[in-house]
């Protein structure tokens, strides 16, 4: 038994010690984009509002107003575009352009002059560069796989530390139930990491084991192994033998198409085709749903404007119904501002974990260090006869 409790805490302390700083940054950022939806409208309000609005007075097509985001992404090619649920409002049309995450340039257009709002870099947008951070240490394919195996290795610290923190009796229990703040540092600083530790426990696990979907695509496709009794399926376009050059207004006919097959008020999110594709995909979430993430999706020719296929969240699998539960469960907008404060305050308390163990781990190496001094002292003493 205490062989094993060896083990278990030699795991918990060198492996905090090795990951315990990406975790710190990983909590931080995490916490920083629990409230992304809600505070970047706040920090970049004039991104996503006009100026001066432009009473009564009919937007322009959206067409028009992809022409005029080409024209201001330069060299860079549209990905997407995103129009607020009332189109008839002060609300910017949205666009961003292709490339990694840091890569890509945010654009606000105005609907209704078409005039360029506002541009914003993806390297100097703060959530973008949080959830880079967050996900790839800002070095890319590298950084995903390091941030991967910390994912891992936090999931053993965390039920190491429970462990370990299991008390004897009930007395025990009730001092690693509640902090003692009037306490000496030492007393103060083991208290915030065992009682804070435990109390996030929970939580901590729930994120870190969601965040193994974005980490291993092992992961990811379990998920529709569990479910479906099989991988993740492709989504299959239905052959359709559309024109061979674009016709004017194509954008603004799937949308309001989409708006018609799709009649409930939310924004609407067009992925530009590529060159490679000839498909639209027209996306739209059901923000009235008991969850967050329930997402309709209808494809287009983009050629012709023709509907090819309607995905309905309705039909789709189950495994892809769990797969999209995964991102809310995981930021902690489930079930809402609750939900997000518990994921807010356990993120910090999470990121300070590593550092108050660290201090623990200090202090009993330094202890060590002394208690060896002395013993070299009283060995060197001579025996008084």
């Amino acid at each position: 038994m205490k062989n094993a409790k060896k083990i278990i805490s030699w795991l918990h302390l060198w492996l905090g010690l090795a990951v315990g700083l990406i975790f710190s940054i990983a909590a931080l950022t995490g916490a920083i984009l629990v409230f992304e939806e809600e505070l970047d409208p706040v920090l970049y309000h004039s991104f996503y509002y006009m100026d001066k609005p432009v009473p009564d007075q009919t937007p322009l097509p959206l067409d028009r107003l992809a022409q005029q985001a080409t024209l201001y992404a330069k060299e860079d090619t549209l990905h997407s575009m995103l129009i607020p649920a009332n189109q008839i409002s002060q609300r910017n049309i949205l666009f961003q352009t292709t490339g990694t995450r840091l890569e890509r340039t945010l654009l606000a257009i105005n609907p209704y002059t078409g005039q360029l709002e506002k541009k914003i870099a993806g390297n100097r947008h703060l959530f973008t560069m949080a959830e880079d951070l967050h996900r790839q240490l800002f070095l890319g394919k590298i950084g995903k796989a390091i941030t991967g195996v910390c994912c891992l290795s936090y999931l053993t610290i965390l039920l190491t530390g429970l462990i370990l923190w299991w008390p004897k009796n009930k007395k025990i229990l009730q001092q690693r139930l509640k902090i003692k703040w009037d306490a000496k540092f030492k007393r103060l600083n083991w208290d915030l990491h065992a009682v804070g530790g435990f109390y996030t426990l929970p939580i901590l696990l729930i994120i870190a084991f969601t965040g193994l979907t974005w980490s291993y695509k092992w992961f990811n496709d379990g998920i529709f192994y569990l479910f479906d009794g099989k991988g993740p399926q492709k989504l299959a376009i239905p052959y359709y033998a559309g024109a061979s050059s674009s016709s004017q207004g194509v954008l603004q006919k799937t949308y309001m198409q989409a708006q018609k097959l799709l009649p409930y008020n939310s924004d609407i999110t067009i992925s530009l085709p590529e060159k490679a594709s000839p498909i639209i995909q027209i996306s739209k979430e059901q923000t009235n749903a008991s969850v967050p993430n329930v997402v309709d999706r209808l494809l287009f020719d983009q050629y012709t404007g023709k509907l090819i296929k309607k995905e309905l969240y309705e039909s789709q699998s189950q495994g892809m119904k769990v797969r999209r539960l995964i991102f809310p469960i995981h930021t902690g907008s489930i079930y809402g501002l609750p939900t997000k404060i518990l994921a807010f305050l356990s993120c910090l308390i999470g990121a300070s974990l590593p550092i108050t163990g660290f201090i623990i781990w200090l202090k009993r190496k330094k202890k060590t260090k002394k208690a060896g001094k002395k013993m070299v002292v009283y060995a060197k003493q001579p025996i008084l006869q």
